[in-house]
């Protein structure tokens, strides 16, 4: 007759839980892989506008693909006066750097975009050039949950470009 071993409840509780890090671990490795292109744009960016656009400080970063790709970085300059530094992710990082007073706020530009279209979700707003010119460009979604982008020109506030129901 067969003998049959108990198992120990400790060593069933140390597999699970090996396998509960080992998940864990997983899942954190790939979402760092995922955002590293993310993070190594904004180092890039906040780097160009220091060297380039001649920022003193730097607090935020966003990204716009139009056209062309541009790199918008807020913060302020040897006068502390808040600007923007607008990028073009370019080889020769041609940078626009635009008092902040000199145009419309990101909540202005929001505002114009919720009154007229009433969207169900902002997903980003930010600055970027278009036909030359500095705009701020908001991309949402609608009723229908369709996405749609607003280009404002930023000096202000005029719509330049109205893309709905991609």
């Amino acid at each position: 007759m067969r003998v049959q071993r108990k198992r120990r409840p400790e060593r069933v509780i140390m597999i699970v839980l090996l396998v509960v890090l080992a998940i864990i671990v997983a899942i954190y490795g790939t979402l760092w892989a995922a955002q590293r292109p993310m993070h190594q744009a904004q180092k890039t960016a906040y780097s160009l506008a220091v060297s380039k656009g001649k920022l003193k400080t730097t607090t935020g970063f966003s990204q716009y693909n139009g056209d062309q790709s541009y790199y918008a970085v807020t913060g302020t300059n040897s006068k502390n006066v808040p600007v923007y530094a607008v990028i073009n992710t370019n080889k020769k990082h041609q940078t626009t750097v635009v008092k902040q007073s000199a145009g419309i706020s990101r909540t202005k530009a929001l505002r114009k975009v919720w009154s007229k279209r009433n969207p169900s979700k902002v997903i980003k707003a930010t600055l970027g050039k278009y036909d030359g010119e500095v705009v701020w460009e908001i991309t949402y979604l609608n009723q229908k949950n369709n996405l749609c982008y607003e280009v404002l020109q930023y000096s202000n506030g005029s719509q330049i470009k109205s893309i709905m129901n991609i």
